[in-house]
């Protein structure tokens, strides 16, 4: 998996950071176990569709039904866990994991900046490594188009996470690569713009990470009183690990 990174501070650097007070943005990475696992799960997807008969194997149209069933996941995902972890209730879960997820999650309402000199992609490094695991694990009994989705899921939600990192530094004044400056300048990505909405309390909008169908889910949490057990049910019932696990049993995504 690509590391994204930004400027790194360098010694001719140093002056030019002092003089307009700012520090350089901290190198966005993932883990080489995470990045390993994500190869060998496009691997085994890739042999599997080598071995398969020509009439059996992807298409076009199922490329872009990876494409989309990727995308679609994930963006429900993101909005589902973020929205999720800024319940004050989960600062009592009794999952550590879960636990900590909620108190950073909650902790950057107060102090967003912070995470500017954090490796802000690797804070999801275990869960997308949980992910990519389980599609390995997996491998024997599911298609290539599943394994491609799972590994998609991955990367859109790195790049949400990364879009995240780069529309707080637009916010607070530097120059992020062109990629995330101009998806957000074309309406692809969320905007510094649209995300600091959700940072004004009482931070109840905007909990998308990628553009997708975050007004359909957040009419709809809004409608059921935001109701937090839904919430519950949902994030410990189709996030991407355990959902892997339910489609394998009921058969479509095998």
């Amino acid at each position: 998996m690509a590391t994204a990174s930004s400027k790194i501070e360098q010694p001719d650097d140093i002056a030019e950071t002092k003089r307009v007070g700012k520090k350089s943005l901290y190198e966005q990475s993932v883990s080489t176990l995470t990045t390993t696992l994500l190869i060998m799960l496009t691997l085994f997807a890739l042999c599997q569709e080598i071995s398969r008969e020509p009439d059996t194997r992807m298409t076009a149209m199922t490329a872009l039904y990876v494409l989309v069933a990727s995308y679609v996941y994930c963006d429900y995902w993101l909005w589902m866990l973020h929205c999720f972890l800024d319940r004050v209730e989960n600062l009592q879960s009794r999952i550590s994991q879960v636990k900590g997820f909620a108190e950073s999650f909650q902790h950057h309402h107060d102090k967003p900046t912070t995470l500017l000199q954090e490796n802000h992609l690797g804070e999801i490094d275990s869960l997308v490594a949980g992910v990519a695991a389980t599609g390995v694990l997996l491998s024997l009994w599911t298609s290539p188009a599943t394994k491609l989705i799972m590994v998609g899921v991955c990367l859109w939600g790195s790049l949400g996470s990364l879009n995240h990192f780069y529309g707080h530094a637009v916010t607070s004044g530097y120059e992020i690569p062109a990629f995330y400056k101009y998806g957000q300048a074309w309406g692809l990505l969320p905007t510094a713009k649209h995300h600091k909405i959700h940072h004004t309390a009482p931070f109840d909008v905007n909990f998308n990470f990628l553009n997708g169908f975050y007004r359909f889910y957040e009419a709809v949490y809004s409608g059921t009183g935001s109701s937090y057990a839904a919430l519950f049910a949902m994030f410990y019932s189709l996030n991407p690990i355990v959902i892997q696990i339910w489609g394998l049993g009921l058969g479509f995504l095998a």
